[in-house]
């Protein structure tokens, strides 16, 4: 499919789709938070925005959604997903995840009525500053919730990786959480940086092995191992998937 026939497809689904997710998520709030009680507000919202992304990346682009690929087993819930970080869909295509997920994230808290849901889901602004960031955090993981940290803090503009930032790991040794390396590939080629409009493309999310922090250690250089290693991982992946 050429690039303005899919555009001419995706865009008024998306909107579709958004507009009946904002008129229909009181509705089904109210019919999760009265079938699970055992459930918080906040949690009960990031289940109907990963639903959301999930109808975006895997029922909407039905013949090419987006490909999990989980090469690391059963996932030790709840874990810090570490992703690479190529394009502005990449937040999307964790919707194809069919658990419960947070974002630690800046720009869409910057976009009217996403920031308003954003907030109430507990997910956590970047620019709130580092002590801010951790709190939320860890308070997210006390829920059992998992959480996805950008290490590179930005999307790549040149299709390599940046350097890591310390952030994720040092959350993950702090508060004792494995951490699971996650491949992003395909995203760039979809939407690159500065584009508006997509590309037909085939997006795979792939799961690596995780990682625990290593107890005993000083705390800074298990960090330190714990970022190497994972930007050594998701390295490798790519290259075999190049």
């Amino acid at each position: 499919m050429g690039v303005f026939w899919f555009n001419l497809y995706y865009w008024p689904l998306f909107l579709l789709v958004t507009a009946l997710a904002v008129v229909a998520c009181p509705l089904l709030f109210l019919v999760d938070q009265l079938s699970n009680r055992q459930r918080t507000p906040a949690a009960t919202l990031r289940h109907l925005i990963r639903f959301y992304g999930w109808v975006l990346v895997v029922a909407v682009p039905f013949w090419q959604p987006v490909r999990v690929i989980n090469k690391g087993g059963e996932l030790p819930v709840p874990v810090i997903f570490v992703p690479n970080h190529t394009s502005a869909i990449d937040p999307f295509v964790f919707g194809a995840l069919a658990l419960e997920n947070a974002f630690v994230t800046s720009w869409p808290f910057k976009i009217p009525g996403y920031s308003f849901f954003m907030r109430q889901a507990g997910y956590v602004d970047v620019r709130k500053g580092w002590p801010e960031v951790a709190r939320g955090v860890e308070a997210l993981l006390g829920q059992g919730c998992c959480v996805i940290m950008w290490p590179e803090g930005h999307r790549t503009r040149t299709g390599k990786m940046g350097r890591f930032r310390r952030g994720a790991f040092e959350v993950a040794v702090r508060s004792n959480t494995p951490i699971v390396p996650v491949c992003i590939k395909g995203t760039r080629q979809v939407l690159p940086a500065g584009k508006i409009f997509l590309r037909p493309g085939r997006v795979t999310l792939t799961l690596l092995p995780p990682l625990y922090p290593q107890q005993g250690l000083p705390v800074q250089e298990q960090v330190v191992s714990l970022r190497d290693t994972v930007r050594t991982m998701i390295a490798e992946e790519l290259a075999r998937s190049a």
